[in-house]
């Protein structure tokens, strides 16, 4: 009885000591199905923002590419259009007329013939043969000057335009002559990059631009007192005051100081807008000093100010800007 209860107990200790693993092990097994699928899906989530951030950084360097290609375009056209235009430089002014001077200063010494190539080759570019520049002939040949007449770009080439006097022989006039010298520049240095060419001087005068002007004229309002001593008092205030003194008138204030004396005022055209009015006048001035006149065209944008007129700005032609 006793050994069949002992028996009983001992299965019953057994059965309750042994674990049913069979529903763990389900859960254990779908909960690691989900993590390495979590998994998966992470490693394509970081491959593909990997891939995404190589593209946009191939294209951000593209594009930095792209700009930095367009800049120096922009430069390139820059530096032509700056160079297409009348400039003044004083050491391309030196640079050239000591190369001038060395160019057209030519003897029938031998000597001297051997110091000016030596000199020449100081200007010329180191690959340029000395052959090139040994023009010497047999006629002694004097430098008198020159001066610079234009700066320009020809097939992506700098040009110096100078207009240069010499003599030749012992005839002591005066020979003067337009030469075209191509040049490189870089760090405030030069270097002569062919021999100077003869050409002929370009005409600098033509009607290239027009004044952009409102000729709309208001005769009543123009021929008005109050507009004629407006004009007047502002310009004796004008020419007889200091710039600070203009202020309380003038939005940027100007003023000659006393250097000259208002003479006449003359071809006052006035054309007007709701809030504003333009007075354009023909001012003649006169040097306090030297007693000389010369005359400016004079264009001013005013408003109402009490009963008269305030400036709020002063434009030194009668249009202000060409077309």
């Amino acid at each position: 009885m006793f050994d069949k209860l002992k028996s009983i107990k001992k299965g019953y200790v057994k059965s309750r000591d042994k674990p049913d693993q069979s529903l763990p092990y389900a859960k254990v097994q779908k909960r690691g199905k989900w993590i390495r699928r979590f998994v998966k899906i992470a490693l394509v989530l970081v491959g593909l923002s990997g891939a995404i951030a190589f593209i946009k950084a191939s294209n951000v360097s593209q594009i930095n590419h792209k700009l930095i290609a367009k800049m120096k375009t922009y430069d390139d056209k820059l530096e032509k259009a700056s160079m297409g235009q009348s400039v003044y430089s004083p050491s391309l002014n030196r640079y050239a007329q000591g190369f001038f001077q060395t160019y057209f200063t030519q003897s029938d010494n031998d000597d001297d013939k051997q110091k000016r190539l030596k000199a020449l080759k100081k200007y010329f570019a180191t690959n340029i043969s000395s052959t090139i520049y040994d023009n010497q002939d047999s006629q002694k040949e004097t430098y008198v000057g020159s001066r610079l007449l234009n700066t320009f770009t020809k097939n992506d080439v700098k040009i110096a335009q100078y207009q240069v006097g010499y003599t030749v022989g012992n005839d002591k006039n005066t020979i003067i002559r337009v030469f075209n010298l191509p040049f490189a520049q870089k760090a405030g240095q030069y270097t002569v990059l062919a021999l100077p060419y003869a050409t002929t001087e370009q005409d600098i005068v033509g009607h290239v631009g027009k004044i952009d002007q409102d000729d709309t004229n208001n005769a009543t309002l123009a021929s008005s007192d109050k507009v004629q001593a407006f004009v007047k008092a502002f310009s004796e205030k004008y020419v007889s005051s200091k710039a600070s003194d203009m202020s309380l008138i003038m939005k940027e204030p100007e003023g000659l100081e006393g250097q000259y004396a208002a003479k006449s005022i003359d071809q006052i055209n006035v054309s007007s807008s709701k809030n504003s009015m333009n007075i354009k006048y023909l001012l003649t001035l006169t040097d306090t000093e030297t007693k000389l006149e010369h005359s400016e065209q004079i264009n001013l944008t005013v408003s109402p100010k009490g009963s008269t007129y305030y400036v709020v700005k002063m434009i030194h032609t009668q249009g202000g800007l060409l077309n």
